[in-house]
């Protein structure tokens, strides 16, 4: 056997692994911006509650406090809705959603209750805000702790299916 074809091998079995650990990146990273997301609603929850902000203002100040990508999804959701007054909220909230978050590691699910509280939320007293924020907050505990709950077994798994794959591909070419 070729010392070309034995680093070629050696390759596969990298390449197959690397893609393993990146999926296991990505689940851990789907936990992290579930966080953050649960940090963003309890920050909006506080400035309508306590400051009795008016909510283009209330998602500046949360944008001030998050990282990215929520951090520039809040601030130019509450650009655009200071700029374009006649559209409305949910659909400007849709739009960044699209436009930021579509790239991150939320799945579609969490992106849309993301969009159906940002649907809710818009239009609706500050009462209102608040439940829906309450009951979004309350969903977003549930997959929290699902995606904890189930991240170490997810992780092992695309690891080792990622080794196992490139295993698989160098005994396919032997």
């Amino acid at each position: 056997m070729s010392v070309l074809k034995v680093i070629g091998l050696i390759c596969m079995i990298a390449g197959g692994a690397g893609a393993g650990y990146s999926m296991s990146v990505q689940v851990r990273r789907r936990y992290q911006q579930l966080q953050a997301l649960q940090r963003m609603a309890a920050f909006l929850m506080g400035e309508i509650t306590y400051a009795n902000t008016p909510l283009p203002e209330a998602l500046k100040h949360a944008a001030e406090r998050m990282e990215e990508p929520f951090a520039v999804f809040l601030n130019e959701l509450a650009r655009e809705m200071m700029e374009f007054p006649s559209k409305t909220f949910a659909e400007l909230f849709s739009q960044k959603v699209d436009q930021y978050l579509k790239e991150s590691s939320l799945n579609q699910k969490d992106l849309e209750m993301l969009c159906h509280m940002g649907a809710s939320l818009g239009y609706l007293d500050r009462d209102m805000q608040l439940r829906t924020l309450k009951l979004y907050e309350t969903e977003l505990q549930q997959e929290v702790l699902a995606a904890y709950e189930t991240m170490p077994g997810r992780q092992k798994l695309y690891q080792t299916l990622g080794i196992m794959g490139g295993m698989f591909l160098v005994i396919l070419f032997l």
